[in-house]
C-alpha cells in the first residue's frame, strides 16, 4: 500500500510539472494566416503594427471613419473570418481585427503580458487618428480587452463570452492541482473592471460549453458602474455568432 501511495504521489507530481510547463500550449492555439482573406473576393487590407520588438499583423475594415475599434478574438480564432459580418455590422467605425503574437502572420510567442502591452501600444499607436477607440474581445480576448479599457480612454467596450478570471474557469476543471500557485497567465478581469469607464456590454451564450455563463456573470458583479447585460438564448460558445439576436445587439450597441 505504501509504495502504491508513492507512486501515486510521484505521477500527480509529473502531471503538475507537465502542466505548468505545457501550460501556454493548452492555453493558446494559434491559428495560420487565413486562406479566406487570401481569396480573390475577399476586402483584404492588411496593415502590420511594429510593437514591442514584433510585427503584429491586422485586418482593417472600413478604413476612413473617425471612430476606431479595436477587436481581440478567441484563443483559437481565425479572426479574419469577421471581416465581412464587421463590415456591416460596424459600418461607422474602421475595425481592427487584430491577430496575437504567433497567431496568422505575426511574430512572437503568447503570453498575457505580451498581448496586453501589444495590445496597449496597438491603442497609442492609433490614438491620435480617431475621435474615438471602442474596444470588443471575445472569450481569451475579453481579458485582452478589460486591460486595455482599465488604463486607456475606451468609448465603448464589448465582452464576447466573458470570465472573471482565466484561473477561475481552469480551478472549476482541474480542481485537484494548485493552479493559484501554477498558472502564469490569469487574466484576472475582475480585479480591473472597477476602473474601467467605458459605456460597457456583455454577450453570454446560455449555453456556453466552454465558459460557463456564470462567469460572466460574476465579472458583470465587479463592474463599478454596472454595464449592459445580453443573453444569447440557445447559443454556445462556438456559434454565438451565427444568432440573429447577437448581430443585432453588437450592432445597436455600436450605433
Amino acid at each position: 500500500m505504501l509504495d502504491f501511495g508513492k507512486f501515486l504521489l510521484v505521477l500527480y507530481l509529473i502531471i503538475v510539472t507537465l502542466l505548468y510547463f505545457a501550460q501556454r500550449k493548452m492555453l493558446y492555439f494559434p491559428t495560420v494566416n487565413s486562406p479566406t482573406v487570401n481569396s480573390p473576393t475577399a476586402q483584404q487590407h492588411e496593415i502590420a503594427f511594429h510593437v514591442n520588438g514584433q510585427t503584429i499583423q491586422a485586418w482593417q475594415i472600413n478604413a476612413g471613419t473617425s471612430h476606431a475599434l479595436l477587436y481581440f478574438g478567441g484563443n483559437a480564432e481565425d479572426v479574419a473570418v469577421n471581416m465581412e459580418p464587421f463590415r456591416l455590422l460596424f459600418p461607422h467605425h474602421t475595425v481592427y481585427l487584430i491577430n496575437y503574437r504567433g497567431y496568422g502572420a505575426s511574430t512572437g510567442s503568447p503570453s498575457e503580458q505580451a498581448l496586453t502591452q501589444d495590445a496597449l501600444a496597438i491603442y497609442d499607436q492609433l490614438a491620435s487618428d480617431y475621435q474615438t477607440i471602442s474596444v470588443m474581445g471575445r472569450s481569451l480576448g475579453s481579458g485582452v480587452a478589460v486591460n486595455l479599457s482599465a488604463v486607456r480612454t475606451i468609448k465603448k467596450m464589448i465582452l464576447v463570452t466573458p470570465f472573471d478570471s482565466i484561473l477561475n474557469v481552469a480551478q472549476d476543471i482541474y480542481w485537484m492541482f494548485p493552479l493559484s500557485f501554477l498558472l502564469k497567465d490569469k487574466f484576472e478581469s475582475w480585479r480591473k473592471v472597477e476602473d474601467i469607464n467605458a459605456d460597457s456590454l456583455l454577450i453570454i451564450a446560455e449555453q456556453d460549453e466552454v465558459i460557463a455563463p456564470k462567469y460572466g456573470h460574476n465579472l458583470a458583479n465587479y463592474f463599478a458602474t454596472k454595464p449592459k447585460l445580453k443573453v444569447i438564448v440557445g447559443a454556445g460558445h462556438n456559434n454565438i455568432a451565427e444568432f440573429s439576436a447577437y448581430q443585432q445587439a453588437l450592432a445597436e450597441f455600436m450605433q
